[in-house]
């Protein structure tokens, strides 16, 4: 029987109940991790932009903001707040890869098992982290399970699912433009004319541009920053390269890597997986271009459950192939390693003490920024209160980068108006003429920011009093006494997109 042809008493959200209680048990371990130890800056900045609601920003689109302004204003500022949402999302990427895997045609067996490695893989460390890509990780998986039902001789209406899908996720991050682009071409080298001709292919690609064209007309209107965005990040497209595989396979699960590999050749070698080619071959063109434009190494990270389900259906034969409770007590371990290593490089689980006398902060720094934000804030607002009174009433603060403002505004206390240069804050600048009293935060970035200001002098510095080298660590705060000209000179010159 077709995989993707419903029988009597179907129910698209069928699988094993196993693959559930993972999906709990991941959310319940997120979800008590998350106060752990701290915002990462990331989460605080699309908290200040989400306050500032656009079609658009800087540097994203709007719905990951959006979304984390609204969680803070239900909920109230804290981490654990805006946390629930990606904790939710990448405990149903785990579900959707079960359902991957069934429309494949695999087994109870290959279905919990595809579920088991997405658990135990890098969706368990993005869960910690309210940012865009955790919704990304989610429309990438939601789009790939829907396309392997339509392709497979699913309902064709499907593709209207598939627009909408893409059309969200379109408002969130630009990734999936790769998945176009690779499916097009998948299509194409199969000779899937079906799907060339399918009135309701192309009704999905309407619903898409729709959706996604609020963001498109921003961008337009404010001067494309995001392509400026881009090319910032192709700056660095050397390093981005070298990044490639070692976060492939540390995503994957550094003991369950080879379950994405196996499940790779099935899709594109095997018979029996020739209706779902041009999946994989989308994938391996995604992954192509984001090395040709030097994109970051997740962009295209987000067709993994589909080889992650591949891999559970070729495991599952495996094991029927004799010596089961062997086979099955090597993977649990490889598992049950896997989940810890990732655990341990991407979650909060160390006392942030003993933390601190490891070297993870150096190799993992998305962990390390979460700690020290409290000393962060006391630091600036005793500097502001040594002001003297006629300075601290026509005080600002300039932070250097959006990191370093956030914090203030969502942890601050009766501080003066935060600015900054950076990316979307830019945007919500300049200074009023009466605020000539600088408080700066952070490095002078470009190192001319000086020239725009007298009288400055170095105050403090920045101590997480942990000793832990993150990028707050040793930073100085600056206080000086007026500008040179006005802000609305000034401010043209001190725009940083990053």
């Amino acid at each position: 029987m077709d995989a993707t042809r419903p029988s009597a008493g179907f129910r698209w959200w069928a699988v094993p109940w196993p693959v559930w209680l993972v999906a709990g048990l991941m959310v319940a371990g997120l979800l008590g991790l998350s106060g752990a130890y701290g915002f990462h800056g990331d989460e605080m900045y699309f908290v200040v932009a989400g306050r500032h609601p656009a079609f658009g920003y800087v540097d994203q689109p709007p719905l990951t903001p959006l979304l984390s302004a609204a969680s803070v204003a239900i909920l109230g500022v804290s981490p654990e707040a805006v946390r629930i949402l990606p904790a939710v999302e990448m405990a149903l990427v785990v579900i959707v890869v079960a359902f991957v895997a069934r429309d494949l045609g695999g087994s109870r067996r290959a279905q919990v098992l595809a579920a088991v490695t997405a658990s135990v893989s890098g969706y368990l460390g993005a869960g910690h982290l309210a940012t865009t890509t955790e919704l990304d990780l989610l429309v990438w998986a939601v789009v790939m399970w829907l396309l392997v039902r339509v392709l497979a001789g699913g309902d064709a209406r499907l593709w209207l699912a598939v627009g909408v899908s893409a059309g969200i996720g379109l408002e969130n991050k630009d990734t999936l433009t790769f998945l176009a682009a690779g499916l097009a071409v998948g299509v194409l080298l199969c000779r899937r004319w079906d799907v060339a001709r399918s009135p309701w292919a192309w009704a999905g690609v309407v619903i898409a541009a729709v959706l996604w064209a609020p963001n498109l007309i921003w961008q337009s209107v404010h001067g494309w920053p995001q392509l400026t965005m881009a090319s910032q990040i192709a700056g660095y497209a050397a390093t981005n390269r070298a990044q490639i595989l070692p976060f492939l396979w540390l995503f994957t699960g550094p003991l369950l890597f080879p379950v994405c590999i196996a499940g790779l050749v099935w899709v594109l070698g095997s018979r029996a997986a020739a209706v779902w080619r041009p999946l994989g071959i989308a994938a391996v063109v995604a992954m192509v271009l984001v090395l040709l434009s030097g994109g970051k190494a997740y962009y295209a990270i987000g067709s993994a459950p589909l080889f992650m389900a591949a891999g559970g259906i070729v495991l599952d034969r495996w094991i029927a192939r004799g010596h089961r409770w062997l086979k099955l007590a090597g993977l649990a371990t490889a598992a049950v390693v896997s989940g810890a290593l990732v655990a341990v490089l991407t979650l909060p689980v160390l006392p942030v003490a003993d933390y601190a006398e490891t070297t993870l902060p150096a190799t993992v720094p998305d962990t390390a920024n979460q700690i020290g934000w409290p000393q962060f804030v006391a630091t600036v607002e005793q500097v502001v209160t040594e002001l003297p009174p006629e300075q601290r009433a026509h005080a600002m603060i300039l932070a250097n980068d959006y990191s370093e403002a956030s914090p203030l505004i969502l942890l601050g206390k009766e501080l003066p108006p935060v600015y900054s240069g950076h990316n979307s804050y830019w945007t919500w600048g300049p200074p009023p003429a009466e605020r000539t009293v600088v408080v700066h935060v952070g490095d002078w970035r470009p190192g001319n920011w000086a020239q725009y200001f007298t009288g400055c002098r170095d105050v403090a510095h920045i101590d997480n009093r942990l000793g832990i080298d993150n990028s707050e660590q040793g930073k100085q705060v600056t206080v000086c006494a007026g500008i040179r000209g006005s802000w609305t000179t000034i401010w043209p010159a001190i725009r940083t997109i990053s």
